[in-house]
């Protein structure tokens, strides 16, 4: 299992002797450098996917109200690749803001349903059709591929890899996956907008107000497609891990509906087809961190998601 110190010593190749961890996530971890630099040692991308993610990060620069990344250097000192980047401005919004239940916890929601408001903006720049998502290898969405088409080849491969380990824990499995390939199958092709695609509450960064003022960490499922998509899944993102995540969704689904006017069936038809796909980006996590099958277990065998799969 990766050690904090080995991560440090990667730093320290670099010229960076006092570098302070700031968080952990799905793609790597993340640094402080001093003089408004940041570093993040990725995990499982390289050199190419970076390289194609600093041309996307460059592409987005100023094209939304908020501070987004820029990559400034390339290392590779060790096993993973490095990047150093500016340190964008702002607390994570987790840190800053009221959790699901208490007092003052619809700020947490407001801004987060900002952000996509304002992703949803976003026409994608042609060098996004050549990104990579997850561990993959091959671009997401090639130029020409349409949204459902692309989404619904990247379900299949997931499951080809990882479904003998969902099938065991989730109720109906094959009848639930093969109404839920017939539901997308079915949606009305979106225009294509930015897919951030993993918006946290740890990858929005606000101010003293809980405003937004940088967005983080594009990358990790970041395409061109549906907006609804990154709504649904921010719903679950926000509050994951938490007993409690049905009840966040719903609130998260109601502001979306009644602020952006998503379809409150498409909201979960994304979500379902969001948590099967995350649901092993942890199974070769350095960090042994948790997996996410039991939590997308939990979501397939909720009585929402048996009801529209089970029709």
């Amino acid at each position: 299992m990766l050690s904090d110190g080995f991560l440090s010593e990667q730093l320290h190749a670099i010229g960076y002797p006092a570098a302070e961890q700031l968080a952990i996530g799905m793609q790597g971890a993340v640094f402080r450098l001093g003089g408004e630099k940041v570093a993040k040692i990725w995990f499982h991308a390289g050199e190419d996917e970076l390289r194609r993610l600093g041309e996307v990060y460059a592409a987005l620069d100023g094209r939304l109200p908020f501070h987004t990344p820029r990559f400034l250097e390339l290392y590779r000192p060790g096993p993973y690749w490095l990047t150093v980047e500016r340190e964008l401005p702002g607390t994570p919004l987790h840190a800053a803001a009221p959790a699901f239940g208490e007092p003052g916890w619809e700020r947490t929601r407001d801004a987060v349903v900002e952000v996509l408001a304002e992703l949803a903006n976003v026409e994608p720049p042609h060098v996004l059709h050549q990104l990579t998502v997850l561990d993959e290898r091959t671009p997401f969405r090639p130029q020409g591929e349409t949204w459902t088409d692309a989404l619904t080849a990247l379900v299949q491969r997931r499951l080809h890899r990882f479904g003998a380990q969902l099938r065991t824990v989730i109720d109906d499995f094959d009848a639930k996956v093969e109404q839920m390939v017939a539901l997308l199958a079915d949606l009305k092709a979106p225009d294509p907008h930015l897919v951030h695609g993993d918006v946290t509450a740890g990858n929005i960064l606000v101010d003293e107000n809980l405003r937004p003022v940088s967005v983080l960490d594009f990358g990790l499922l970041t395409m061109p497609g549906d907006p609804v998509f990154d709504a649904a899944a921010a719903g679950s993102l926000v509050e994951l891990w938490s007993p409690r995540v049905r009840e966040v969704e719903a609130a998260f689904d109601a502001a979306c509906i009644q602020e952006l006017g998503y379809d409150a069936e498409q909201l979960l038809l994304y979500r379902c087809i969001h948590m099967l796909i995350i649901a092993n980006a942890h199974d070769e996590d350095p960090y042994g961190r948790n997996s996410g099958v039991p939590l997308t277990a939990r979501l397939f065998n909720s009585p929402e998601v048996s009801a529209l799969l089970s029709r």
